[in-house]
């Protein structure tokens, strides 16, 4: 199984309707961040194959804001966050997921959530084990 066609089905996920209008980059991308916008970050680090044709993939979803864009930036990014808790669960997941071209998704589960401040910008990564076959 291919990591970029669950980022890809991922990022198609998230895009369908918790954020139709944000630029969602993918951990195999070569384009380069906005470093003064609020940015996401799809990413499927490892996939484990657990039968024939079903994996699981460890996925994460970073959000990174920076923290000087003026009184409402930390504001948009809890917003953020608060929205893409809701866009990592199986409801949301299987309703949104892609049926064409993508693997099949078959469930997930959040593992933990971080949060941070780094380099002056607020941090988040969402690290999630998602069910797939092909």
């Amino acid at each position: 199984m291919n990591p970029l066609a669950i980022e890809s089905a991922f990022r198609s996920a998230l895009n369908a309707s918790a954020f139709p209008t944000t630029q969602i980059y993918t951990g195999t991308d070569y384009e380069e961040l906005t470093p003064e916008s609020l940015n996401l970050i799809v990413s499927a680090s490892s996939v484990t194959a657990v039968g024939v044709g079903i994996y699981t993939a460890t996925a994460v979803v970073r959000v990174v804001s920076p923290a000087l864009l003026g009184p409402d930036s930390y504001s948009q990014y809890s917003g953020v966050l608060e929205t893409l808790k809701g866009a990592v669960t199986q409801g949301y997941l299987l309703a949104n997921w892609p049926t064409s071209g993508a693997p099949n998704f078959c469930g997930s589960y959040l593992e933990n959530i971080t949060t941070g401040f780094d380099q002056h910008c607020w941090t988040a990564e969402m690290t999630l084990t998602l069910g797939v076959m092909d």
